[in-house]
């Protein structure tokens, strides 16, 4: 019986929670995750999208916010009038796609000064930044040997910078299998990997919930 409440109160706790955070359930493949914008940057929100697909940036700041590429040009510019790409930064190019693919010489020159062409008129973008999610074609290795398991994969870093002072969006990257696979003897495996990937919060709640049936069961029954 607790073992039943402590995977009820898993599902219903950490499932919703996940597909709000990132339009799907983190139990179905790769999963990215915003942990932190060091300095905070007040009006500066991330998060990622589709899973690992896409990272969304909103500037409610009032600065000017640019986020930097893959060899530390810039990228993209959020400011007063909308958002705007660097044409000439590598990070341009590659983002088109989800899978990254070979530039062609000259499209792009992380050394040149700044090209800016308007690509949204708000205060929010998203993209497909390869710094986030797993770009290769073979599985990552603790896939490959254990695709049962709930795993971290690693961790990333996306600089930028807010009225040219620095900052970073931090975050990760984690493996977790479609739990329909899972049988009723693979539990606790799952259930400790929930926590160590970012389910602490569900994980503690469903402890209360298995706690308290326990000591509703040795309270004494009223006459």
């Amino acid at each position: 019986m607790k073992r039943t409440l402590l995977l009820v109160a898993l599902i219903t706790l950490a499932a919703p929670a996940a597909g709000a955070a990132h339009g799907g359930s983190v139990l179905t493949g790769y999963v990215s995750t915003v942990s932190a914008v060091e300095p905070p940057v007040l009006g500066v929100n991330a998060l990622v999208l589709g899973g690992d697909d896409r990272l969304r940036i909103s500037n409610y700041s009032g600065k000017t916010i640019v986020v930097l590429g893959y060899e530390g040009e810039s990228y993209l510019r959020f400011d007063g009038r909308g958002v705007w790409a660097n044409t000439r930064s590598p990070a341009a190019h590659l983002n088109r796609f989800r899978r990254p693919r070979p530039l062609r010489p000259g499209v792009a020159d992380a050394g040149a000064p700044p090209r800016w062409r308007r690509v949204a008129a708000g205060v929010m973008y998203e993209w497909h930044d390869h710094r986030i999610h797993w770009t290769a074609t073979e599985p990552p290795e603790g896939v490959q040997e254990h695709p049962e398991r709930i795993q971290r994969i690693f961790s990333w870093r996306v600089p930028g910078l807010a009225d040219r002072k620095r900052f970073v969006i931090s975050g990760f990257l984690g493996y977790a299998p479609d739990r329909r696979t899972r049988t009723d003897e693979e539990t606790p495996g799952w259930v400790l990997a929930l926590a160590g990937v970012g389910g602490a919060a569900a994980l503690a709640a469903a402890v209360v919930v298995g706690v308290g049936a326990r000591r509703a069961r040795r309270a004494p029954v009223a006459p």
